[in-house]
């Protein structure tokens, strides 16, 4: 017996080892979002116009929770799972109960925003990451105005040595995998590859860039790209329905990011860029469209505060619609330099992008007093900007100046302030409280007929607990 006992003990330890052996470590980290936020006039109509004020409440609350799991064979090979619940409007069932919001809860929320591995390939130092991922391409200043997002896609990144690496990817945004009632498959996919070459020096790191893409004509009618999607890519006054792009239409953007830090505490920041799309013709309307942007900040870090100026120029389109557009065309950005006109900056969750998601069209130049602090664990950022349109004053009788989910479309003789006073005060190490005040008032020229506007402000408190 005693025999039979110590084999089955040996036997226990030789599987444990084995399962030791395949065993992946488990890293967990996310956050708890949760924002309420009083809001007016965001799309720049008077509150007290029903027609024009549709869909606009003055106070909502709402929460998003957001996790990643890391699973860690070696440092070597690991995978990553990223989820979402939410955002959750507070009291919003939503479409069969998806949001989850309302009484009963049990929503049908959860997503999945990212899911790949990251595997080094053996006896090399190149990195391998596939699946499901964030990608973006360099925004030093604000972020991204042409690509910023989750997305599926192929990335291998090198490192020469401790100045230059370089980074390759493949990345395919949409595929229906629909066909066409002949039997022939549509051409239903768009593709991009882009290279990105970081090279950093003794306080200086520059970023050049270029991104390749092709669209097939059947991305549209594959419910794919909606008509809001597609305006990044297409011209102001394109057809909103059938196919949205013409049957050879490609793509391609170069540029590079600058960031200088060798004359510190004075730090300088630039990114410039240039996009072209070059498109059969839809009926009479060309659908080329390409364009460029600019944009800098300098700023001075003192022990207090930092001040810091910004501006960008953007290319506009002119007032002859028959050669395209001449906007930088853009797929899913991620770019500002406020936290109410635009995105990126400030709290995680609530209202902003009111003006652009781009900043295409536009230019701006603004003053900011950033991280002011006199008590520890609060910080304060005062932010002032002015901002044109750059589009010419005749694409007023052509356009809309509400571009939905775009922002607004300003041309040269329309004009608008923005003011944001924004707060920050870390309660306990894993929990912040963001307190962000915003203002915007539009002038438009005589040039827009039947278009009154009327200033947008907001408040709102913003939790997030990071774990």
């Amino acid at each position: 017996m005693k025999r039979i006992v110590t084999l089955m003990l040996a036997a226990m330890l030789v599987l444990g080892s084995v399962a030791g052996a395949s065993a992946a470590d488990i890293k967990v980290k996310g956050q708890w979002d949760f924002a309420f936020q009083w809001l007016d006039n965001t799309n720049f109509r008077d509150g007290d116009d029903s027609a024009t004020d549709a869909g606009e409440d003055d106070f909502d609350a709402r929460q998003r929770f957001r996790t990643q799991i890391d699973i860690i064979a070696s440092e070597n090979l690991r995978g990553v799972v990223f989820f979402e619940i939410g955002e959750t409007v507070w009291g919003r069932a939503g479409d069969n109960n998806r949001d989850g919001g309302a009484l009963g809860a049990d929503g049908l929320s959860v997503e999945v925003k990212r899911s790949y591995i990251d595997w080094t390939v053996p006896n090399t130092d190149l990195m391998v990451r596939m699946g499901i991922q964030g990608l973006a391409l360099p925004g030093v200043v604000a972020g991204s105005p042409v690509l910023d997002d989750d997305v599926a896609a192929l990335t291998l990144s090198y490192k020469f040595n401790d100045m230059v690496s370089a980074t390759a990817f493949w990345a395919r945004p949409f595929e229906s995998n629909d066909t066409e009632s002949n039997g022939h498959n549509s051409y239903d996919e768009m593709d991009l590859f882009g290279v990105l070459l970081p090279l950093s020096f003794d306080g200086v790191k520059v970023t050049p860039w270029a991104m390749y893409g092709s669209i097939g004509e059947d991305v549209s009618t594959a419910g794919s790209v909606s008509t809001q999607g597609a305006h990044g890519l297409r011209p102001i006054g394109a057809p909103s329905s059938g196919k949205l792009f013409g049957k050879d239409t490609t793509m391609w953007w170069a540029g590079s990011s600058f960031e200088v830090s060798m004359f510190s505490p004075l730090s300088f920041k630039l990114d410039a860029m240039y996009g072209n799309l070059e498109g059969d013709e839809i009926g009479t309307l060309d659908m080329d469209r390409s364009g460029w942007l600019v944009i800098g900040a300098v700023d001075y870090k003192m022990d207090m505060m930092t001040p810091g100026l910004f501006a960008w120029y953007a290319s506009g389109d002119d007032d002859d619609r028959d050669n395209g557009s001449e906007r930088m065309p853009y797929i899913q950005p991620d770019f500002g330099p406020t936290s109410f006109g635009f995105d990126k900056v400030g709290a995680p969750i609530g209202n902003d992008s009111n003006v652009s998601v781009s900043g295409t069209g536009l230019w701006g130049v603004g003053v900011q007093l950033a991280n002011i602090s006199f008590v520890e664990n609060l910080k304060h950022t005062l932010r002032v900007v002015y901002m044109e349109g750059t589009n010419d004053k005749d694409m007023a009788n052509v356009a809309s100046f509400n571009v939905s989910g775009n922002g607004i479309y300003l041309t040269e003789k329309d004009s608008a302030w923005e003011v944001n006073l924004d707060h920050f005060y870390k309660i306990y190490e894993n929990l912040d409280l963001i307190v962000e005040m915003g203002y915007i008032k539009v002038d438009l020229s005589d040039e827009w007929t039947n278009d009154q506007t009327s200033d947008a402000w907001k408040l709102g408190f913003n939790l997030k607990y990071s774990f």
